[in-house]
């Protein structure tokens, strides 16, 4: 008996040093990620609508648990990937051509993308890792299928609800009739929108060391009309008077506090790079009329409608070759930063 158990013991550890063994098996719809499947009770095989959105979700939980409970028939939900927050790890648990089961009635046309994590917590499981990682998973679902590189970047607030045409992008919260709130408030809309449009500062090149204008109460000009659209889009009520007043300082002062920025009225080096959002073609709103306002201030005639088609998309390209910017056609910090000063 004893004999019969040390075999069996032996048996087994031979076992799960094979099964230890084992390649890590690479997906096909993703190079950099790891397939290992969910559950086929916890998603439908084939898809009868074109894949059209990203949704961004948090897991609430550890990204191992994650991938056992998607691989559990009580869970009765999965996403497609899930990334992990110390290194950017990718496991795809669902084909792309399979629906997922991840945000209600918006399944059939999304790919889901899990961060491992809590929305209570942004700061520790955010990470810079994960971002990158996350960023480039979304630009290949886009790329692969000629979306557009539409994020929603923080307009009208975190959970915001808009309608599906203004973004290709968006997390759990902003589609509409849901319950849940990820990826919550500490998601980076702005910087992950940035990330998604292949880390791109808009126009080429390092956005250290850039020096920006010191704008105040009392100024008058475009670069203040632009901190005004740029408050709009952020959901502020003021009007783009280019006239620094009252209530343009009042909304500035919020808009600090809001970012953890020192809340004295004043838009210079630390209040520029949070305010800017990066703009381009296919995007629409406020920040596009301070790209076109400020074009036009350099002599470009456009329309200032807040709808950045071709036109703009032409007047940007060919306001950043004459600054010496790489020309990409988006407005990140740097090109931002030629046009305010």
């Amino acid at each position: 008996m004893k004999s019969s158990n040390m075999r069996l013991l032996a048996g087994l550890a031979l076992a799960a040093s094979t099964v230890l063994a084992l390649p890590v098996q690479a997906s096909t719809d993703y190079g950099p990620a790891i397939w290992n499947p969910a559950a086929s009770c916890n998603y439908t095989a084939g898809r009868t609508a074109a894949i059209s959105h990203v949704t961004i979700h948090t897991t609430q939980g550890s990204y191992a648990s994650t991938i056992s409970w998607f691989q559990n028939c009580d869970a009765q939900v999965s996403a497609h990937y899930v990334v992990r927050s110390s290194d950017g790890q990718i496991t795809q648990m669902v084909k792309e051509s399979d629906k997922a089961w991840h945000v209600g009635n918006s399944n059939g046309y999304t790919v889901g993308i899990e961060h491992e994590g809590y929305i209570a917590d942004p700061g520790t499981w955010y990470t810079s890792a994960m971002y990158n990682a996350s960023a480039a998973l979304t630009r290949d679902i886009l790329a692969s299928r000629g979306l557009a590189q539409k994020v929603f970047d923080g307009t009208g607030g975190w959970n915001a609800v808009p309608a599906d045409s203004i973004y290709d992008v968006k997390g759990h919260v902003n589609y509409a009739s849901q319950s849940h709130t990820d990826p919550g408030s500490g998601w980076d809309w702005v910087r992950y929108k940035s990330l998604v449009a292949n880390g791109s500062t808009g126009g080429g090149g390092s956005t250290t060391n850039l020096t920006w204008p010191v704008v105040q109460y009392g100024n008058t000009g475009e670069r203040v009309r632009t901190i005004q659209y740029l408050l709009q889009q952020w959901g502020y009520t003021v009007t783009a008077s280019g006239s620094f007043d009252t209530a343009t300082q009042t909304a500035v002062k919020n808009f600090q506090s809001s970012h953890g920025l020192s809340a004295d009225g004043i838009v210079g080096n630390a209040s520029w790079p949070a305010l800017t959002v990066v703009t381009q073609q296919g995007d629409s709103g406020a920040k596009v009329k301070a790209v076109q306002s400020q074009l036009n201030e350099s002599g470009y005639g456009l329309s200032v409608d807040g709808i950045f088609g071709s036109g703009t998309n032409s007047a940007v390209r060919s306001f950043q070759s004459a600054q010496g910017l790489g020309v990409d056609g988006i407005v990140g910090d740097n090109t931002w930063n030629k046009m305010v000063w």
